[in-house]
């Protein structure tokens, strides 16, 4: 792997640490550095720096996700983790999730009752938005609110905002491949 940019934010630790030196304004200040290059440069940068950049971080190291979101369950999922617990679709549901006021229905606890040891118990059986996590590649980057939220929670989310920023800091006017290269495989 090649040395990043910058040294890498790897746990919920050091990122707590890295925002502690920051005034409240700067996500505000990224934001709009970023938005200057439009959207689907920023798209196309994420699908292209994104996978370096969680192959980069062992998440198994933070599980700060795990620690405080509570995710959001499809049918399939609710199905799934009643089996894993010999509950029923309907006792799981009473017992183990909230529904919002618009139906969406989302795993109730914080931590997260699966994870153990800092790892995810039902790995291979978690929750397709756990599996999604941290949402990098769905479009429009910029102005999706959790992203903004994750980046004060998620390694991966803050050093790609960071690789990002850093591209648009090197040359605002153009493009730029600053984090081409960063993990080679």
């Amino acid at each position: 792997m090649e040395t990043p940019p910058r040294a890498w934010v790897s746990n919920a630790e050091e990122l707590r640490a890295e925002l502690a030196n920051r005034d409240q304004g700067f996500v505000k200040e990224v934001k709009n550095q970023l938005r200057k290059r439009g959207s689907e440069h920023i798209d196309a940068r994420v699908g292209a720096l994104g996978p370096q950049v969680e192959a980069a971080i062992d998440c198994t190291r933070c599980a700060a996700c795990c620690k405080v979101l509570e995710p959001e369950l499809s049918q399939e999922d609710v199905q799934r983790l009643a089996e894993i617990q010999s509950q029923s679709a309907a006792e799981f549901t009473q017992l183990s999730t909230e529904t919002s006021n618009s139906g969406k229905v989302f795993l109730k606890a914080s931590p997260c009752r699966f994870l153990k040891a800092g790892s995810c118990s039902i790995y291979a059986s978690r929750p397709e938005s756990c599996a999604d996590f941290p949402h990098l590649y769905r479009p429009y980057f910029l102005f999706r609110r959790l992203i903004w939220e994750h980046y004060s929670l998620c390694p991966i989310v803050f050093n790609l905002v960071e690789l990002l920023r850093d591209e648009s800091t090197a040359d605002p006017d153009s493009p730029s491949d600053i984090g081409e290269g960063l993990c080679s495989t």
